[in-house]
């Protein structure tokens, strides 16, 4: 349905394999990557079983090959050729990021909810601290990139209040400008807006908004849209804001560079995260403010400081639901995304079209994100539609996962560490931590790090699912986090997975081993006295599944 709304509108519709990541980067299974120098439009055809294929509108570049004598060691070769991501500070990853819209009563009301509930958070995400457009997609942000007084009274108090405690706020920004604007007035006076072939500022909608784009290849609109971020934003005292867009470069658009955009689409999403970059450089406050970026190309990973995996749908589907944020955060890990992360219970909303957050959703997610480097809600497009972490039928739930998530910090940050050090991502392909071992491993599971392997729930109303454990070295097994039973390596066993407990195992040499276990201890919420830490249990392979390899293929 959001395809088909997409298409109607826009012609923007996708399907599974569409992306705001194009990069023409390939890893092979052989131990060798090849890359393509140019930002050109490229197809890499792999349909042919004797050759790989490679077209490149206009004259090519250079094409990079090189071999390493293993997977893991071909990654690290590709993340030290394209660059790779900055340690993330410790706030992001010791605690949840909260998102709430609708200004600074609201905000605070619903900050208190989670209080109440023992919600551990560092960050409040407020994406629309310049303002709100209502539209029929829902609430939309007003793209003019300043304060607005009006919606957020005392918001450069409550930054400096509220940072005492430990909670940074964290707003929103793309490279577009909303044409009823006064930023907008401004670039077009100074001529720092992207041009149409007769001049004119281009004009582009977004539903209903329609606004300008300013031109990242003139220098000075370049320098001016920094000098907006770092004076509108950072010398407020925002923690982080998510950059969004930068795929949206028009092909038929003329810009100062002589090029068209058709020429420069593809390099666009790497501008932006640069022109961030140096804006969070320049400050001086690059380790402890952190932006999220879509949108990349060759060279978004030495400039963004974390990847964010797009607006999934609130749902369970392949496509562009919750199974997508699983494969493209593996997938991205491929090629020098260190850190990567999404919104929990998903953002794409049509309420009249039945197509809604509903609580399992939301809290399947929250406990996939445990698991992964950076625990952010998003209320979506149509917030009344959905259910949200501050509803009294999921708060103390949620609220469960967060803590689960606070009590992970430890070793999330030696992961990072590791990975920004090492050149892996931090949530890996299971071949990239076993490349020898003898059995096949599925895609749909991943190892966070070197010693949690993580099994998601991605598929609605299921309660288990298989989940295949590689070969451990010497007398060593894999430890299930929640009952603590331990497993034999080189077996398929059949997991169950209760709301909350996500198949999730350790290896029993980890160092981290007591911080592992922590999970099996209840935690305390208003109105939650804990779980039965002790319910699930694994069973054979032969046991009937919701989740079986064979249904899981025929998905795909």
């Amino acid at each position: 349905m959001t395809t088909f709304v997409a298409d109607s509108q826009e012609n923007a519709g996708g399907d599974y394999y569409t992306t705001y990541y194009a990069q023409p980067t390939f890893v092979s299974s052989r131990n060798y990557f090849c890359h393509h120098e140019g930002t050109n439009y490229a197809v890499l055809d792999f349909s042919d079983d004797n050759f790989h294929e490679f077209f490149v509108y206009k004259r090519p570049g250079k094409f990079t090959f090189r071999v390493a004598d293993s997977l893991p060691s071909t990654v690290q070769s590709v993340s030290r050729f394209l660059g790779n991501m900055p340690e993330l500070p410790d706030w992001i990853q010791e605690k949840a990021i909260v998102a709430v819209q609708g200004g600074t009563d609201r905000m605070k009301q619903k900050c208190e909810i989670g209080k109440k509930f023992g919600v551990p958070f560092s960050g409040v995400w407020i994406q629309d601290w310049s303002g709100q457009k209502h539209t029929p997609f829902g609430d939309r942000v007003f793209w003019n990139w300043k304060w607005d007084k009006n919606h957020y009274p005392e918001l450069d108090q409550i930054i400096k209040d509220w940072a005492k405690d430990g909670i940074r706020l964290l707003g929103y920004i793309n490279p577009n400008l909303d044409s009823s604007g006064d930023l907008f007035k401004e670039a077009a006076s100074k001529g720092y807006l992207v041009k149409n072939s007769t001049g004119g500022v281009y004009l582009r909608r977004s539903i209903t908004l329609i606004f300008g784009q300013v031109d990242l290849t003139n220098p000075d609109a370049y320098n001016w849209y920094k000098n907006v971020i770092k004076t509108n934003m950072i010398d407020l005292g925002l923690g982080g804001w998510m950059a969004d867009f930068g795929e949206y470069l028009a092909v038929d658009a003329v810009l100062a560079d002589g090029r068209t955009g058709m020429e420069a689409h593809n390099e666009w999403p790497v501008l932006w995260a640069k022109l961030n970059r140096e804006a969070v450089e320049e400050s001086g406050k690059l380790g402890e403010v952190v932006f999220y970026t879509r949108s990349g190309f060759s060279g978004t990973t030495k400039y963004s400081t974390l990847l964010w995996n797009g607006d999934q749908n609130v749902d369970f589907s392949l496509d562009d639901g919750v199974r997508s944020a699983l494969y493209s955060s593996v997938g991205s890990g491929m090629n020098g995304n260190t850190y990567s992360h999404f919104d929990i219970g998903g953002y794409t909303t049509f309420g009249r079209f039945g197509l809604v957050r509903t609580k399992e959703l939301l809290l399947r997610s929250a406990e996939f994100a445990v698991f992964t480097s950076v625990f952010r809600t998003h209320e979506g497009n149509e917030i009344a539609s959905n259910v949200q972490w501050y509803d009294d039928q999921v708060t103390a739930e949620f609220a469960t996962q967060a803590k689960h998530f606070a009590l992970l910090a430890d070793y999330r940050k030696a992961v990072g560490k590791e990975s920004v050090s090492s050149g892996l991502p931090t949530m890996r392909m299971m071949s990239l931590v076993f490349p020898t071992n003898p059995e096949p491993l599925p895609y749909d599971q991943y190892m966070f790090g070197t010693d949690l392997l993580v099994a998601p729930i991605y598929m609605e109303s299921a309660t288990n699912r298989q989940v295949t454990l590689p070969a451990l070295p010497g007398d060593h097994t894999w430890v299930h986090i929640w009952s603590g039973q331990t497993l034999q390596g080189l077996q398929t066993i059949q997991a169950e997975a209760p709301m909350g407990q996500p198949p999730v195992y350790y290896r029993s040499d980890s160092q981290f081993a007591s911080t592992f276990q922590k999970l099996r201890t209840p935690v305390d919420t208003a109105t939650n006295s804990g779980q039965n830490r002790e319910g699930s249990t694994q069973k054979t392979a032969e046991s009937s599944s919701t989740m079986s390899q064979a249904e899981q293929r025929n998905e795909l």
